[in-house]
């Protein structure tokens, strides 16, 4: 029997066809895996700077906080996508809330307890509340991924290994 699977994080895995440019490097010389994890590296990182840019413009208020903080990125160990994600904490380390921020949520106090926090200054008590979708993540990355600056990107970092591939045979 399978079991609920139970997300904990907002995560996009960001896929791109760089196998010309990757072809072209192999030709030269370079070791292929290298050079993807390298590109793939330098992607993922334009990627997550994007998703802090929007961090504001979608709700979310403090761009100092665990959540901000929590914004990553990660080479897969096949290295053939990166993954940009949010997986903020709980002081306890025991809930991750990213991606309840991310998709919305009900959070419902357990054993007939009220959630109680403040609202404009004024503390409120209640049984339940929803929390509304906010997409901060994958919105901001596909966004990228359809611009110019990515396009512009990629080639600086194929331009970049070229670099590097040019300098290894002239030694």
């Amino acid at each position: 029997m399978f079991g609920r699977r139970r997300h904990t994080t907002q995560s996009v895995s960001v896929e791109t066809d760089i196998s010309g440019p990757l072809r072209y490097l192999e030709s030269l010389g370079a070791n292929r895996d290298k050079a993807m994890r390298r590109i793939l590296s330098g992607i993922g990182t334009a990627a997550k700077n994007q998703v802090r840019k929007a961090y504001k413009s979608h709700g979310l208020s403090k761009g100092t906080g665990e959540l901000y903080k929590s914004i990553t990125r990660r080479v897969i160990r096949s290295g053939k996508a990166v993954i940009v994600e949010a997986k903020a904490r709980s002081k306890e380390g025991k809930v991750f809330y990213g991606y309840a921020i991310a998709k919305g949520a009900r959070i419902t106090a357990k054993e007939g307890r009220c959630l109680t926090f403040q609202i404009d200054g004024k503390w409120v008590r209640v049984h339940s509340v929803q929390l509304p979708e906010r997409d901060f993540v994958a919105k901001p990355v596909k966004d990228y991924l359809g611009s110019t600056a990515f396009k512009t990107k990629l080639e600086e970092l194929v331009q970049k290994e070229l670099d590097r591939v040019e300098k290894e045979v002239r030694k």
